[in-house]
């Protein structure tokens, strides 16, 4: 009777532990933001001795921890650096160097989204987001594209999204003449916009969140023929095998042409 009650508890703690480890092995993974002003200056002085690029004159960090403890650092050059905690302070394990597309024209310009994708519980990417503007007679368009990129060992980067929608927001006129100002109470100009919102739902696989983001507020002095709306679309995305491109509709025109 004793050894069954033995054997039994045993089975009951080995299905805790079981449920446990389930537990563990399914911790939701979380889109990480890259935060100024966490690190005090001791383990700043730690970290330059490590990668020198990041205390270059001008430089400033944003950083992070992840669920390991590990340390992430982006600077403003686009150096990311990845660090574990040791007994003797925090060493260098890997780095990289984004390099974004300079541009002479204004309206266009690359810079990495200070932010850390999860792809798995120990793998990571980031976003580089492409910007540009356009402008039209009483209006333009503000357009935001995102390619993502897995953080590789040794350096490397992988893009695994090219130039996705990622916002836009856009104004066209629609007042032209005494009588559609009067129409039109104040909102001369056809407006809509497009945002997106990310959740990383299990390993390799991403929610892209259209869910009401899309938007088409439509002056009353509008030629348009289009009527106020307001869209929405969730997409799974398969990080393993991704679309050219997600299915939302076209007429959102999220591309900026007037």
């Amino acid at each position: 009777m004793f050894k069954h009650k033995i054997g039994l508890g045993g089975i009951i703690l080995m299905a805790a532990f079981a449920c446990f480890g389930a537990s563990v092995f399914a911790a939701p993974l979380h889109i990480l933001d890259f935060k100024t002003g966490q690190l005090n200056q001791t383990t700043q002085d730690q970290l330059c001795k490590q990668f020198k690029d990041l205390c270059k004159k001008g430089v400033q960090w944003r950083s992070l921890k992840t669920s390991d403890q590990n340390l992430w650092v982006l600077s403003s050059r686009n150096d990311i650096a990845q660090f574990k905690p040791t007994a003797m302070g925090y060493k260098l394990i890997r780095q990289w160097n984004i390099v974004t597309v300079a541009s002479d024209d204004a309206d266009h310009r690359e810079y990495v989204f200070p932010k850390l994708f999860p792809l798995t519980q120990q793998r990571y990417a980031i976003a580089i987001i492409d910007q540009f503007s356009e402008m039209y007679s009483g209006g333009g368009a503000n357009i935001e594209q995102a390619s993502f990129y897995e953080l590789k060992d040794l350096g490397q980067i992988h893009r695994f999204i090219e130039n996705y929608p990622f916002s836009f927001s856009r104004m066209v006129r629609a007042c032209f003449s005494e009588q559609d100002y009067k129409r039109a109470k104040d909102q001369c100009h056809d407006e809509d916009g497009l945002s997106l919102d990310i959740h990383p739902i299990k390993p390799m696989l991403w929610q892209f969140r259209y869910r009401y983001r899309y938007r088409l507020d439509v002056s009353p002095a509008s030629d348009s023929g289009e009527k106020s709306y307001k869209g929405s679309r969730d997409l799974n995305i398969d990080l393993n095998q991704v679309p050219k491109q997600p299915n939302i509709p076209e007429a959102w025109n999220y591309t900026g042409q007037g």
